[in-house]
């Protein structure tokens, strides 16, 4: 297929461009500076493509393509008009992926869903670690249960992962937010980066999780009928963690807005401080509920090994690319397309493994790894 990647030779957009060159799939890297994406262009076989959203969207579609990738973001901050790239994909017949972790964004590309269906083509926004691949986990683990109580998703990357200014934003626009979480039936307020939790990935792996706001927490009660939903993110290092929960604290009695002096203040920080920590990261879904009359967990976890985790957020649009005759038309959050072994088998050239866990009245009965 021809696919076009906005922001393609960015930080997440890179490595879905490597992902899907593999797979054999002509790419367009797309930006405002295509310097920036020649040397990655020539080492995977793609091409450039000068790119300015807000002058010339329209040459979005030069190179014809068969879908388009927004890898750009962040989705939270794209102002009055959102939706433009998706609008632009469905006037031309065009497919449209998405790597969209804002929950606003995702939960309304719905809008376009009448658009799509006409012109037959599937929009999925979210088509990422969240909710795409979370949401097909999540589907698995709920299988056969006869209630579900509490879904518990943590995302936990390592220190050395990639992050451009677009991922700083995202990670800081939300310290201090209030948003919306179901809990016990109802929804809650919640505050973005507290509620420490700690999460064991792996025995001598543990991390710790803080309130994130993200399509899954409005998007599974509904799915899922579970009584509680939540999601944490958290950094490998203590100082990055607490420094956002510090931020959160203050935002949270008395509202500011941060000036882009301040991220870029950030984002040289989170460089000085890239060469401590590790490599390694991970994600977590754990789902609780009754089986047959006992108390039930299921757990599936995610380790990514020799800096690999940052692959994760493209692999989504990677299984869909190699299911697309299957996806349906329309316009929706990415939300359980496909089901886990499909997207699984999308990680299977990288250093990841997955494990299986099956606890019952507290004791694990089961436990499954395999190398995703």
């Amino acid at each position: 297929m021809k696919v076009v990647i906005i922001g393609g030779y960015g930080a997440f957009g890179s490595l879905t461009a490597r992902l899907l060159a593999r797979d054999g799939h002509q790419i367009w890297l797309a930006g405002r500076h295509p310097d920036q994406g020649r040397a990655l262009a020539q080492e995977i076989n793609a091409q450039t493509l000068k790119l300015d959203m807000r002058k010339t969207p329209e040459a979005l579609f030069e190179a014809e393509p068969n879908v388009v990738i927004d890898a750009a973001g962040p989705f939270q901050l794209y102002g009055d008009d959102p939706y433009r790239v998706p609008k632009l994909c469905v006037a031309h017949g065009c497919h449209y992926l998405d790597l969209s972790d804002g929950a606003s964004f995702t939960n309304g590309i719905e809008a376009l869903n009448t658009q799509a269906m006409d012109a037959g083509v599937f929009v999925l926004s979210g088509a990422s670690s969240v909710p795409g691949l979370s949401s097909c986990v999540v589907k698995d683990l709920i299988d056969r249960l006869d209630e579900v109580d509490l879904i518990d998703i943590a995302i936990l990357p390592g220190n050395r992962a990639p992050r451009g200014m677009s991922v700083i934003k995202s990670i800081v626009s939300g310290a201090g937010r209030p948003h919306q979480m179901w809990r016990e039936g109802a929804w809650q307020k919640a505050i973005g980066w507290t509620d420490r939790k700690l999460y064991e990935l792996e025995p001598g792996m543990m991390r710790a999780g803080y309130n994130v706001n993200v399509p899954d927490l409005t998007l599974l009660p509904e799915m899922t009928g579970a009584r509680s939903v939540e999601f944490r993110a958290g950094l490998e290092l203590s100082v990055m963690n607490w420094a956002l929960h510090l931020l959160a604290k203050l935002r949270q009695y008395r509202q500011f807005e941060i000036p882009d002096m301040a991220y870029s203040a950030l984002y040289v920080l989170s460089k000085a401080l890239y060469p401590f920590g590790g490599d390694r990261g991970g994600m977590q879904v754990s789902v609780s509920g009754r089986l047959g009359g006992h108390s039930a967990t299921r757990r599936w976890t995610l380790i990514a090994e020799k800096g690999h985790g940052p692959f994760v957020p493209g692999i989504m649009c990677r299984a869909i690319l190699r299911e697309h005759d299957n996806i349906d038309a329309g316009a929706r959050p990415c939300l359980a397309e496909l089901p886990r072994p499909a997207v699984e088998s999308a990680m299977a050239d990288l250093e990841i493994h997955t494990k299986m866990a099956v606890l019952f009245d507290q004791r694990t009965t089961e436990t499954q790894t395999r190398r995703a």
